[in-house]
């Protein structure tokens, strides 16, 4: 079969859950025999105009063509993000040149919720795999500014208020400003394209009811819908998609497994993090309890991720750690390394301060029978038994979680029990082998 993966970003440069999941499925199908092709975004905030054109290259076997965009210099900043006319012409263009059989979306972050209707009108089936909550959410996390958790079932005035505070500017203005009348100017401006493109609004004063309204008509109008847990779907349908929403769990590129060598032994217990290094995974929470704990000499913490993407939330995690030798600072690695980190670690800690359905680590780390103390949110929760295959923490607590690093250092038994809780890890054949069947169910 012919098959074309839309996405917002693609490896090597970028790497995230998304990127990774999309990866590889789409290697997984060219190891198959099937003809595949990527379509993403690669430079995304850099040119002197909002199309700065497209390279073409194969990485790691799959042929990509990477996008190069600048969203702020979009002719209607804040629409173009979720309706953009300039990749939809694109898209329809390609699809005649290259006329797949079946189209698999695994984001629309960058390319927009255009691409959807390009496709239909292609008459191509189309599959659309849910990886957050950005139908539902600009943020894409389901975050409050002020933290707190949002469900999503929200006003126009309450997610613009919520969408203030990525700005310094509307933060300021919130001050001194009656909140009423904020509301009513940020309702204003986000009706007039001109204005709410200015620096401090775009991005952040969409047209909110529109698009929640347009969102919720894309989806639908995709042949199948795909979530890869029970909560992420019942967060749809709690926000009014109607659509049948299947779950199907991910599949996950193990052949990092093939050399994996034996658990390094170890004097101390051994946690880490893996991952982005954003304030929303709560690495802070993780450092911070770790200092609590005052295990030096029993435990380290190592810390993989790239500390570049944001600066002054690293330099605040230096901060933290300073006092604390038994805390080191790793570099993010390639996805195919992980059979080399996962052996020196002997506990994964995901402190993650927002709803993820998934995170890939998870299962990555059960694939090491490596076992995981995550937030006791109920997209974590879902994947991490308490005591069977990990140990759960309140979210954002820093003293339970606390208490879990101490069990993990006090009781000697505790991680060998986890890891027998551990079960089979679903691989990449077999999502495949899955995922195939949909598409010929789809295009026959």
């Amino acid at each position: 079969m012919k098959i074309l993966f839309l996405t917002h970003f693609y490896p090597p440069r970028h790497i995230g859950g998304t990127e990774t999941y999309t990866h590889g499925l789409a290697k997984g199908l060219v190891n198959a025999g099937h003809q595949v092709q990527v379509l993403c975004v690669e430079e995304w905030e850099t040119g002197a105009q909002y199309w700065n054109g497209f390279t073409d290259d194969v990485y790691d076997t799959v042929p990509v063509r990477r996008l190069n965009l600048n969203w702020t210099r979009a002719a209607n900043i804040n629409r173009d993000l979720y309706d953009n006319p300039v990749t939809a012409v694109f898209l329809e263009q390609y699809l005649e040149k290259t006329k797949p059989d079946i189209v698999h979306i695994t984001s629309c972050v960058t390319l927009s919720s255009g691409v959807i209707p390009v496709v239909k009108q292609a008459g191509i089936p189309l599959i659309i795999t849910l990886t957050d909550f950005w139908f539902i959410c600009p943020r894409l996390t389901l975050l409050n500014g002020n933290g707190s958790q949002c469900d999503g079932k929200t006003t126009a005035q309450e997610c613009l208020r919520c969408m203030s505070s990525k700005s310094e500017i509307l933060r300021y203005s919130r001050r001194i400003v009656p909140e009423p009348l904020m509301d009513s100017w940020m309702d204003w401006m986000s009706h007039h394209s001109i204005l709410s493109g200015a620096r401090g609004l775009r991005g952040v004063a969409f047209d909110i009811n529109h698009r929640k309204q347009l969102l919720r008509e894309r989806l639908a109008l995709a042949d199948l819908v795909i979530a890869p847990s029970t909560f992420l779907r019942d967060v749809f349908v709690k926000n009014d998609f109607t659509m049948p929403i299947r779950i199907i769990s991910y599949g996950h590129d193990l052949s990092w497994l093939l050399n994996h060598p034996d658990k390094q032994p170890s004097d101390v217990i051994r946690f880490g993090y893996i991952g982005q290094i954003i304030p929303v995974k709560g690495v802070h929470v993780l450092l911070e309890s770790f200092v609590n704990a005052q295990v030096d000499g029993k435990a380290k913490l190592s810390i993989f991720g790239d500390r570049r993407k944001d600066p002054a939330y690293a330099r605040q995690l230096a901060r933290i750690a300073t006092d604390t030798p038994s805390i080191h600072f790793e570099d993010a690695f390639a996805h195919e390394h992980l059979g080399d980190v996962l052996p020196q670690l002997d506990m994964i800690v995901v402190p993650s301060l927002w709803a993820e359905n998934n995170p890939l680590v998870i299962q990555e780390s059960f694939a090491a029978k490596v076992p995981v103390i995550a937030t006791a949110s109920q997209g974590l929760s879902e994947f991490v038994h308490h005591e069977q295959n990990g140990l759960l923490f309140k979210l954002g607590d820093q003293e339970d979680l606390t208490r879990q690093l101490l069990r993990v250092v006090n009781e000697p038994d505790l991680i060998q029990h986890l890891r027998n809780g551990i079960t089979k890890v679903k691989d990449i054949a077999e999502s495949v082998i899955e995922i195939v069947g949909l598409y010929v169910e789809l295009a026959g």
